[in-house]
């Protein structure tokens, strides 16, 4: 009976709290679809860019180097490139190798031999009877962290810059990797080449195949 009389106290009161409510959910929700239609955009806009070049790169076939560009240093001191703990590097080389939902993959450092253990695993250490096969590492760039794709590039490199957020961890060793983020690689995976490409029948894209399996340091 209390809330009851209280409500009716306070009538006025209640429905304009209500009403603000409901106004604020509003919009809210209608700024987050604006927000994710603006991530859309962005990302139809450098995923066609990138497969432009990768469709140049293929019919032409051109290198396919090319910078990775630390949008936070550009304006400061590029094309210096001497490392900072906080920022990373101002542009690192890389070849891209194709686009995917979420992002770009580009091959990010040399091929690795890998081994197959006694015990059935995976790992970069081993013997020569062990080699099974080369991996190819290949960082992962979120559409969301490359801000713009500038295919012509300039005269410092005359390769294509992709101006990243170098907002991804490290591979250095561990305590470095506590220090500061720098590099444009959200994730790290590795590819082999497939057993079963067909360079004249089958896309570029099937020329490498995933490696499930994980692969142990030690």
């Amino acid at each position: 009976m209390y809330i009851i009389s209280w409500l009716q106290d306070n009538y006025g009161w209640t429905i304009s709290l209500v009403i603000q409510g409901f106004i604020a959910y509003h919009v809210f929700f209608l700024s987050q679809r604006l927000s994710n239609r603006e991530r859309l955009k962005h990302k139809d806009a450098i995923k066609n860019k990138a497969d432009e070049l990768l469709s140049e790169i293929r019919r032409k076939k051109l290198n396919s180097e090319v910078y990775l560009v630390n949008i936070n240093r550009y304006f400061k001191d590029y094309p210096s490139n001497e490392k900072r703990r906080f920022e990373g590097y101002s542009h690192i080389k890389a070849e891209i190798k194709t686009t995917r939902f979420d992002g770009i993959e580009f091959f990010a450092e040399m091929p690795r031999e890998v081994y197959r253990k006694s015990d059935g695993s995976l790992s970069f250490k081993g013997s020569k009877k062990e080699h099974v096969f080369n991996a190819f590492p290949v960082g992962v760039v979120p559409y969301e962290w490359i801000e713009h794709v500038d295919t012509a590039g300039d005269e410092y490199a005359y390769v294509p810059l992709f101006y990243c957020h170098f907002k991804g961890r490290t591979h250095w060793k561990f305590w470095k990797r506590l220090l500061f983020f720098g590099y444009p690689y959200k994730q790290m995976l590795y590819y082999r080449l497939s057993d079963v490409y067909n360079e004249r029948n089958d896309p570029m894209e099937m020329k490498y195949a995933y490696i499930n399996e994980p692969i142990t340091k030690s």
